[in-house]
């Protein structure tokens, strides 16, 4: 009983052969857990653009709705990556980043674990509000964080040294191809697209590469014939192919971009490719696709909440994203 040796006889042998066993139960703490998981995971930490949902400023009833209530909140664009070896990896960093961090936990049930934590590295695809506005939580006013691995472009790099940003983070500089090794199993690669490069100097996609599959993180670019002319691509699916990717998240700020023509002047200042052009571009999807969701939805875009409209998405084989989801690599 409890602590006590247990004997082992082998058969086959005389009994003087009994062995003395002692066994030791040893507690399965955090690290001994984590380590389960074989498996590279990318989870969809928010699917709304940088603004999030509710918007500030905005009394729309999508937006009212969720001051009442009556609608989840949608926060800014991020996936969380787990390596092979239960590490924590961030792509993008928004001011929601406490209550990512908690969908994240939720997401991963069998870990036992209330927030994620400690992040081992935060990866950018650009400077836009939403996807840097949470860099300044890993400081010492709230985790106290030093030299984090911070994975970004030069311009990107430059410009957060100006506004005192990179204290917690060791910098690590990427161009356009670059791969880096995140943690055992897992690699992600930059690449560029075209996106107000006046205002954010560089935007990249980025891929994220497990032992099986491949992931395509692209929650902004301006439009898809600049993007594929800069890849001399001549279709979003060549494209999609040569990345070898079989998950694709794509930018669906908008559904059309009448949303928001009645409230703005110059929508020109606002390029995304809007959900329709993307569906006329790619049509139904076929075998051998890449499984394609939309994310960066814009607080206005009717596929948040408009049941006909998802479904003009999801009649041609394509998704919207869902926070909270899961994606084995």
């Amino acid at each position: 009983p409890g602590n006590a040796p247990k004997r082992l006889t082998v058969h086959g042998f005389p009994q003087e052969s009994t062995y003395i066993l002692k066994l030791h139960c040893l507690p399965l703490n955090r690290q001994t857990r984590l380590s389960v998981m074989a498996k590279v995971t990318v989870t969809l930490l928010g699917t709304a653009q940088d603004g999030g949902v509710p918007q500030a400023g905005c009394s729309c009833q999508r937006c009212i709705s969720v001051h009442e209530g009556q609608s989840p909140e949608l926060y800014p664009v991020a996936i969380g990556i787990i390596d092979e070896e239960g590490r924590f990896h961030l792509v993008e960093a928004s001011r929601t980043l406490s209550r990512q961090l908690r969908v994240w936990a939720k997401a991963h049930p069998n870990q036992s674990l209330e927030i994620i934590s400690p992040i081992q590295s935060v990866s950018l695809t650009h400077l836009h509000l939403g996807h840097i506005d949470g860099l300044g939580q890993f400081g010492r006013e709230v985790m106290g964080r030093q030299n984090l691995r911070l994975l970004a472009s030069k311009p990107v790099m430059d410009e957060l040294a100006t506004k005192s940003c990179l204290g917690p983070f060791c910098p690590e500089l990427i161009e356009s191809g670059s791969k880096v090794e995140l943690g055992k199993g897992v690699s992600i690669e930059f690449h560029r697209v075209p996106h107000r490069d006046n205002e954010v100097g560089q935007t990249h996609g980025i891929v994220v590469r497990g032992r099986t599959k491949s992931l395509l993180f692209l929650p902004d670019h301006d439009t898809w014939p600049e993007t594929l002319a800069l890849h001399n691509k001549g279709s979003i699916r060549e494209w999609l192919n040569h990345l070898r990717v079989d998950v694709a998240l794509l930018d669906g700020t908008f559904f059309t971009i009448d949303e928001v023509a009645g409230t703005r002047i110059d929508c020109s200042g606002i390029p995304h490719p809007p959900i329709l052009d993307t569906l006329q571009l790619l049509g139904k999807r076929m075998e051998g696709d890449a499984d394609i969701s939309f994310i960066h939805l814009n607080h206005t875009n009717p596929v948040i909440d408009d049941p006909q409209k998802r479904k003009q998405v999801e009649e041609l084989g394509w998704r919207i994203g869902k926070q909270g989801q899961v994606w084995e690599l």
